[in-house]
């Protein structure tokens, strides 16, 4: 409670595996001219409002999906946005997020257009992205899904 430093050093914690299932989100393409440190920031801004409008679809708590954004996914070989139910085994959600997705897309694009912001805000897409209107780079990639 004292929020003192206890010390310091390498910490070496088991790795946590859990089998479930999931769907995923793949661009078939990106503008050339974004570097690979944006189009990071960009995945993490679709990722954030997936995180938000997904359980709105699917009928779950925020806590129940995890969204893991990948620059190159080790099955796809693309910038890759992966759902998942959060459960040993999985409970189905990932298969609601696949059937709904086209809704789930669309959900996506206007709350990051009636958010009042200029170019990205915690409230739509996390974060402001610096040097872009990152707002339309996001919607302009949903477009690529």
């Amino acid at each position: 409670t004292t929020f003192e430093n206890i010390g310091s050093g390498p910490i070496h914690l088991s790795e946590e595996e859990l089998h479930t299932s999931a769907a995923w989100l793949e661009l078939k393409e990106t503008d050339s001219e974004i570097g690979e440190k944006t189009l990071e920031q960009l995945l993490l801004g679709i990722a954030h409002v997936l995180q938000h409008i997904v359980p709105v679809y699917v009928m779950c708590d925020r806590n129940d999906v995890h969204v893991v954004p990948q620059i190159k996914a080790a099955h796809t070989g693309l910038p890759t946005i992966f759902l998942y139910d959060h459960y040993p085994g999985g409970i189905g959600l990932a298969d609601e997020v696949y059937k709904r997705f086209d809704e789930i897309n669309e959900g996506a694009e206007r709350l990051i257009r009636q958010c009042p912001c200029q170019d990205g805000c915690p409230s739509c897409i996390g974060s402001e992205i610096e040097g872009i209107d990152a707002k339309k780079a996001i919607l302009r990639l949903l477009n690529y899904v």
